[in-house]
């Protein structure tokens, strides 16, 4: 049956009757399908329309004809399916179907499949609409300038993986633009929200975002909550957040975060609030002092502030502003937060003691969990609060004044006499620059982790215990019990080390990782995305690479489960992709394709045997 003889039921009852004192009307949850013509042409006053968790799939031309002093519309939580179970998006009779609400303020089509020609709804739109959320709506695109002719102030669009990839999308709002959630849109770097000078709220969690540059710092500065959480960032060393001068709440969890050094923690002296917690990070006395700042902050604070907009509302509006959470939500995290003076009066592994008494810093962390903020103690492969590390700074009493003058006069000898001496070394580095680059990184990398272990140099009779050690990620625990195990071990009588049955107990993990390698004749790396995202495999293959090096073997298979692009690969693995040859696994091709894939995995592992003994006791 066509769109245009579709039989439009309900609500049949609403039509030929006026409602002129009606102004809000709550049509939720009716099993609504279709919005016909002249629904409410009665309801000339009505302000707010509820119309979320239905199945409306169609709406007639004329359905919101007469509403013309709509402000808000809910639209949310329409949910239509075809006869395969896939969302079906909601169909407009005509392009122009929104006409009449010429004063709309507020729309949400949140969880409601949405097409891209739905979208030339917004040209119907002026300078008085205010409110927006298109989130998990399926749309993939937005057009350039698109918002031009609005005012938004509130935009969600968060849950549409490349919706805000389009160059000037945002076109249009740097002068009104105050809150903006876009987690989960696929979005690698920050730079459309430049220059957006009205911003307050930035919600950004669960992107690809790496940098964070100080040239957008500084025109965000009516920033006040930045949420970064799940996102790739690094240590940095030049200042960022502080050029930011309203940034109160800052939320950097789950990055790739391993080192905290004095400028970040310089760079958090404008906080109030401060998320750090499940990054990977390598013990030093900056995160004692990370720690330290909010231990004292908690034990002076008397009361947490809120953190509220400078801008007023325009008009009444916070009646309609239900899907919209913005400053309730984020002060609501810092009203449960965990005071950490309260957590270290019960933890044990919570040292009381500050060192410092001079510290002018003053945010409260708010995520603290002693599991959540442990750091690794990289030569004893041990984990330790971050409450553990000794401070950086120490007592002026202790210091011995004229020693330190000394020292300093010696320091300024060595800084005229040691640049003469290196000039002519810089120059030849600088001419085999490219050779260098990569030697320094590796001999510094080696020099610090031989500190774990240092065995003699691997020799040919050198009896091993396993025939291959294998690192892998917990989400590819399933491929490697599965195919990889039957293939090798049932097949080809190959003895493999597995972390999960093979680690001796007791030991640290550093320990049995660098102990089964050495006992392995060769290290197998099984390489997918979700490895990439894992600390410890990142750190197992940073390990295999320099222990190869080391022990001066060549045996390192690379078995790729996916394509892995550019951007994606980390330093160390895009160097030995292109200096060693790597296999990859035929998920979708043909049974010939993988058995060829398992005929050649089996020769490069059993080639490294020798062929006069069978060096397996495992």
């Amino acid at each position: 049956m066509g769109y245009h003889t579709r039989a439009a039921l309900w609500p049949g009852g609403l039509k030929g009757t006026r409602f002129k004192n009606l102004r809000e009307l709550d049509l939720r949850a009716c099993a609504i399908t279709t919005l016909s013509t002249g629904t409410f042409q009665g309801m000339e006053n009505l302000e707010a329309l509820y119309m979320s968790d239905n199945s409306i799939l169609n709406i007639n031309a004329k359905a919101f004809s007469g509403l013309n002093n709509l402000v808000h519309l809910d639209m949310s939580r329409n949910y239509n399916y075809d006869e395969f179970g896939n969302r079906k998006s909601l169909m407009f009779e005509s392009l122009d179907v929104m006409d009449d609400l010429c004063n709309l303020v507020s729309l949400d089509f949140s969880f409601t499949r949405l097409s891209p020609i739905n979208l030339m709804m917004f040209n119907s739109f002026g300078k008085s609409f205010q409110r927006l959320s298109l989130c998990e709506t399926g749309l993939t695109k937005l057009r350039t300038n698109i918002f031009r002719n609005t005012s938004i102030r509130f935009l969600d669009v968060s849950g549409n993986n490349g919706i805000l990839n389009q160059y000037g999308v945002l076109g249009g709002l740097e002068n009104t633009l105050e809150v903006v959630y876009a987690a989960k849109v696929g979005l690698v770097h920050l730079n459309l929200f430049e220059r957006f000078k009205r911003l307050e709220i930035l919600n950004v969690q669960n992107n690809e975002v790496s940098v964070f540059t100080t040239e957008l710092a500084k025109t965000l500065e009516s920033l006040q909550i930045l949420d970064l959480d799940n996102n790739r960032l690094t240590t940095w060393t030049d200042l960022k957040f502080s050029h930011m001068p309203r940034l109160k709440y800052l939320s950097l969890r789950k990055n790739n975060i391993n080192m905290i050094n004095e400028n970040m923690i310089e760079d958090f002296k404008n906080l109030e609030y401060l998320g750090f917690g499940e990054n990977f990070v390598i013990c030093n006395c900056h995160t004692r002092e990370l720690f330290e700042i909010s231990l004292n902050a908690d034990r002076e604070a008397t009361n947490q502030s809120r953190i509220r907009s400078q801008y007023k509302e325009r008009g009444d509006m916070s009646k309609f502003s239900s899907y919209h959470t913005g400053f309730t939500s984020y002060n609501g995290i810092i009203n449960t937060r965990t005071n950490v003076s309260k957590v270290c009066e019960v933890d044990y592994d919570c040292d009381g003691e500050i060192y410092r008494d001079n510290i002018t810093i003053r945010y409260l962390l708010l995520d603290y969990n002693p599991t959540a903020y442990q750091c690794i103690q990289l030569v004893e492969g041990v984990y330790k609060s971050f409450s553990q590390p000794l401070g950086c700074d120490v007592s002026p009493r202790d210091v011995d004044f004229d020693e330190a003058i000394e020292k300093s006069w010696n320091k300024l000898l060595a800084l005229i006499i040691i640049p003469a001496i290196l000039f002519p070394v810089l120059v030849f580095v600088f001419i085999f620059r490219k050779n260098f680059r990569y030697f320094c990184i590796t001999v510094r990398n080696s020099a610090l982790l031989s500190m774990i272990n240092n065995d003699t140099v691997i020799d040919d009779s050198r009896i091993f215990n396993y025939d291959v050690f294998v690192s892998y990620c917990n989400d590819d625990r399933g491929w490697i019990l599965d195919q990889l195990l039957p293939h090798l071990e049932t097949n080809c009588g190959v003895s493999v080390c597995l972390h999960e049955r093979d680690f001796e107990v007791g030991l640290s993990i550093l320990e049995n990782i660098v102990s089964c390698m050495d006992r392995s004749r060769s290290i197998m790396l099984i390489i997918s995305k979700e490895f990439l995202l894992s600390q410890w495999c990142q750190f197992e293959m940073h390990l295999a690479q320099h222990r190869l090096l080391e022990t001066r073997r060549e045996d390192l298979i690379l078995v790729l489960l996916e394509e892995i692009p550019r951007r994606l690969r980390p330093t160390t693995l895009h160097y030995l992709m292109l200096t060693k040859t790597y296999i990859v696994y035929p998920s979708d091709a043909s049974d010939s394709a993988k058995r060829d894939f398992w005929r050649r995995l089996g020769r490069s592992v059993t080639a490294r045997r020798p062929d006069h003994e069978n060096d397996s006791l495992a």
